[in-house]
This record gives C-alpha cells, structure tokens and sequence, in this order.
C-alpha cells in the first residue's frame, strides 16, 4: 500500500449473522439475544471482580482484559504469500492480531487450516532489536521475538513475533494488501477459544494493534458502522483511512482521554439525560467497546435511568431474571418513548429506544447492566454495542478523537 492516505472498507461480521460460522440455525432470535445478554453479564462479573489484578504487565508477557471465548463481531485477513484466509474476531479492547500457526503444539481445536510460515515467501521472523518487541512485552531467545497472551478468562495465546503480508477483501470487491504487519504466530493456544475463529485482531489504541500498524497509509483512522441484530442478512462494516471520513452533518466529536488501560477507547461521560432529567452520575468516564453487547453502567447510575423510565411509561412491568427493567413488547411499542441523551465529552449522543431496551421471549428491557466497583476500587463502565448500532462511530488515533454520526448503517 502507499503511504498517502487510502480507504477502504470491509465486511464485519456478527457472531449471529447467517454469513458467520457461529450461526446456529436451532436458534432462535430470542435465543441470540438471551445468550447475548448473558454474554455482557459474564463481562460485567469479570470486570468488577478481575480487571484491576489484570493491569501489571511483565517484560515477557501481554496481558489483555478481555474474554477470549466472547466473540461478538469477525473480520476476514489473508495472510501471507501465497495467502490463507483468516476468519478472526474484531476486537477493540486487544492490541496484538495473532493467529494459529504450523506446527501447533499444543492449540485448541481450530476446524479451518493453520497458517504455515513455511509455506508463505513473505514471512520475516522479528527480531529482539526491532521496535515492535519491546512494544509487545515480549521476550528474546535466540534472537527472535517471542509473545504470551494472557485474558481474563484464563486463555492463552504464544508463540513467535513476526512481519508479513496482510490482504483484505474490501467491500466493493478489490483488494488490499499491506507489507509488514507484525503479528503473532502462535504455536500454545488454549483456553476457552471457538474452534470457528483463527485468532484475535486488535483494533486498540497501542502501537502493535492493527489501526496503528497501518499509520500514514489510512492516517490511523478507523471507523465501523454496526447494523442492528435484526438485519441479519447485511454486514456490518469496517472501515479504514478516508473511509472512516465523516460527511454527516450531524458528526459528534470528542477527545479521548486516558483510562483503566491505554488499549481501550475511554471518553469522558459528562452527563446523562432523560427527558428534561439530568442523571447523578458517581462515575465519569466510559469506554466504547463493540465487543460488548450491554451497556455497563455503574449500579446507581442504572437504578436511576430505571426509575425515571418507570414513571415515564404508563404501563406495568413484567419480570425477567437478568435484566431490570422490562415491559411487554406488545404494549411498549404503542407508546411513545423517551430518548436517551448521552453527553460525552463534547459530543452529544442520543440514544433512542432501539438502542437502549432489546427485546425478546415477548418483552423488551433495558439494555444496561448494573456493576460496581473492582477490587482497586475502580469502576469500569462500558458503552456497548446495542448503543452504537446505527451510529457510524470513528477513531481517529492521530488527532485522539472519537467521532458519533447516527446513521442508516444496512445502508452503508
């Protein structure tokens, strides 16, 4: 790829999308969403309980707080030269991309063919004196450059550092390919990863993630377009360079700020609104995650929003077992319902009811999940991506922005 600024967009998959290896046509879509539900409280309990003994990071290993068996939206790369296609999960809360590779000693079950370095003429093992090693926390032996990857669930991922050829199918047919991308070659993976997916690609804010790694070529900026779960038979999109470029109008932007981790997306969240009420918040920063179903929001931050909305909507509630506050379906669609005013930084974010209630087995409910502090005493609060559905949302690392335009995405 040249170094001037180039666009191009790809598909991005939902985990419940027909087109994904995850699909299970037994499923219902009220299935989808429950599983979905408990998928954001299982990070929910992680966060709370673990995220702040996850922080330390030691010269020969890379700690990320993710989930390795939550897998929510997939991307296709071809690595390599000739290349193999790579179905992996797109993720904004990791950095590195690695993938399985020959021979794999000790790897989870993966039902399409490994990468074999042997077999591509444009693979480069890194070396101890390269940038990018120290940059990946790893270790030396030999002189060649060695990862570990430790998530939150106890998965693992290791193996050796290397460069090589990455090519994507771009959305309009043609096709990119760039020189020179680190990333890992694992030979250990085990864990609770997905016999469907070949690896993790980090789409974070550190200097090994895919974005960064692309630099002057897409100007280091990204962007997606998630189009709702009823859509099922349209991607979502990913974006990068002047294809993450806003002509909308009614572009929101804000800085982004420091947070838990340097790898994530953190906002800062200034004030909650519904209807002419401002919500009293304890907790002011937010992270924008596409690999999180919910919205995490602090626990009285959630009781608030659920109060208001009760007094708002004239109709009794029904139970669920998961989420607190929930109506039938039938009946709330007759209503006319409140937005939900995000302000974020200096963005102004307004959710309507598509995005923060969901709806199955006959009810819809809020779309949020209550957490509380880890043992740091930290609280880590989530926007997810049910709230970012229709919404183009943007990153650009360069400037340190963050960019919201709402958007018809199943038209992207």
């Amino acid at each position: 790829m040249a170094t001037n600024d180039t666009g191009f967009s790809v598909d991005l998959v939902h985990r419940d999308s027909i087109k994904s290896p995850f699909y299970n046509s037994s499923y219902t879509p009220d299935d989808q969403i429950r599983t979905a539900i408990q998928r954001s409280i299982s990070r929910a309990q992680y966060l709370q309980d673990v995220i702040a003994s996850t922080q330390i990071e030691t010269p020969s290993s890379y700690d990320s707080n993710i989930i390795a068996s939550q897998v929510e939206y997939l991307m296709t790369v071809k690595v390599g030269t000739p290349a193999t296609s790579i179905l992996a999960v797109a993720d904004t809360g990791s950095d590195l991309f690695w993938t399985n590779c020959e021979p794999c000693k000790d790897c989870y079950k993966q039902n399409t063919p490994l990468f074999n370095p042997n077999s591509s003429t444009t693979y480069r093992d890194l070396s101890c004196s390269d940038d990018f090693c120290s940059a990946a926390g790893s270790n030396c032996e030999n002189n060649q450059c060695h990862y570990n990857v430790n998530y939150g669930d106890g998965s693992t991922s290791s193996g050796t550092l290397a460069k090589e050829t990455f090519t994507f199918d771009t959305s309009n047919g043609k096709t990119v390919g760039v020189d020179n991308i680190v990333f890992g070659c694992a030979h250990q993976s085990d864990g609770n990863f997905k016999p469907n997916m070949a690896g993790i690609v980090g789409l974070g804010t550190g200097s090994t993630s895919l974005v960064s790694q692309l630099g002057s070529s897409v100007g280091k900026r990204f962007s997606y377009c998630l189009v709702p779960y009823s859509a099922k038979n349209t991607s979502s999109k990913l974006n990068f360079g002047s294809n993450a470029l806003f002509s909308n109008p009614n572009v929101q932007t804000t800085n982004l700020i420091s947070g838990v981790s340097d790898t994530y997306y953190t906002v800062n969240l200034a004030n909650i609104r519904l209807g002419n009420q401002d919500i009293q918040l304890s907790v002011n920063n937010i992270i924008i995650d596409s690999g999180t179903t919910l919205n995490l929001l602090y626990y009285d931050t959630v009781d608030q929003i659920a109060a208001l909305l009760e007094k708002e909507i004239p109709l009794p509630t029904v139970n669920d077992s998961q989420l607190q506050l929930c109506y039938k379906a039938s009946d709330l669609k007759k209503v006319a319902l409140p937005d939900i005013v995000y302000t974020l930084g200096t963005a102004t974010v307004t959710l309507g009811p598509t995005n923060y209630f969901v709806e199955f087995d006959g009810k819809m409910c809020l779309a949020m999940i209550g957490i509380g502090q880890s043992s740091d005493g930290s609280i880590v609060q989530i926007l997810g991506n049910v709230a970012q559905q229709d919404f183009h949302v943007g990153f650009d690392l360069d400037k340190g922005k963050v960019y919201f335009a709402p958007t018809d995405c199943t038209k992207q």
